[in-house]
This record gives C-alpha cells, structure tokens and sequence, in this order.
C-alpha cells in the first residue's frame, strides 16, 4: 500500500513538473508576448456586475402588482444557511476527522483511503451550498433592483 502511495506521488510531481517545463519552454521560445488565454479555459468564476433591464412585461404592470411581487421577492434574500464555523455539522466533521474516529469502518484496510480522514470531505459541501445561497440571493436582489426602477420610471413614488 505504501508503494502505490508513494508511486501516485512521484507521478503527480512529474506530471507539476513537466507541466512547468513545458509552458517555461513555450516562453523562452515565443518571440512575442506569451499570450496564457491559450492555456486558461474561459470560465467565468466570478459574477460580473450586470445593470437591471427591465422587461416588456414589467413595464405593463402597475404600481401594486411591482410592489407585490417585490414583496413577494424579498423572502428569498434571506440566509438559511450557517455560517462555516456556526454549523454543528462542520464542528462534528472537524472533531471526527482530527481524532481520526472512524464509526463505521466497512472499507477494506488494502484501500488506499481508508488511511485518510473522510470526515474532512464534508468540509467542502457548506462551502458549495454558501456560494449557491450567494447566488440566488444575488439573482433576487437583481430582480428587485429592477422592480424598483421601474417603480421609479412609472413615479409610483409620488402622491
């Protein structure tokens, strides 16, 4: 078990290595600017600001129907989710894994990773749930934003 361990180990540093070798050798050898757009997939990992564009079906209602929806809306900004270091279930994960208490040892002992501490694993889902919460509270507030600006177009404001 320690030589297939040992064996994954020496891959994942030549693979690191070979990985820097070759983009330090497309450097020296370009004779322009090295351009990493190439080397980089074009994902979006943070949400660009977007301007509130009301829709043909928000400039038809009235005053009341955008204040209702908007107040029907406004539940949907609120966290329901824990904070990291508030959520019993990530402290029952980190005394679980740190003391290395395995409850139900049904793994075999020639699998590599009954060894490693699978409680930590559920250390990265509060994370995923967090940035999912952000998300749609982030759509919601977007929506409302809109809301209140047609609103504001409409001068439901004044009396």
């Amino acid at each position: 078990m320690a030589i297939t361990r040992t064996l994954l180990i020496c891959l994942s540093l030549g693979l690191i290595w070979s990985g820097g070798a070759y983009a330090e050798n497309e450097v020296e050898s370009s004779e322009t600017d090295f351009d990493f757009s190439k080397y980089v997939p074009d994902v979006d990992l943070y949400p660009e600001p977007q301007a509130p564009a009301p829709t043909a079906s928000d400039k038809s209602k009235t005053c009341v129907a955008l204040d209702d929806e908007i107040v029907g809306l406004t539940p949907l900004t609120y966290r329901t989710v824990p904070d990291f270091y508030d959520d019993p279930k990530v402290a029952a994960a980190i005394w679980l894994g740190t003391t290395n208490m395995v409850l139900l040892n049904i793994l075999p002992e020639e699998i590599p990773l009954t060894d490693i501490p699978l409680a930590y694993a559920y250390l990265a889902y509060p994370a995923y749930k967090g940035y999912k919460e952000e998300e749609r509270i982030r759509r919601v507030n977007l929506r409302i934003e809109t809301l209140r600006r047609s609103k504001a177009k409409m001068r439901c404001f004044e009396t």
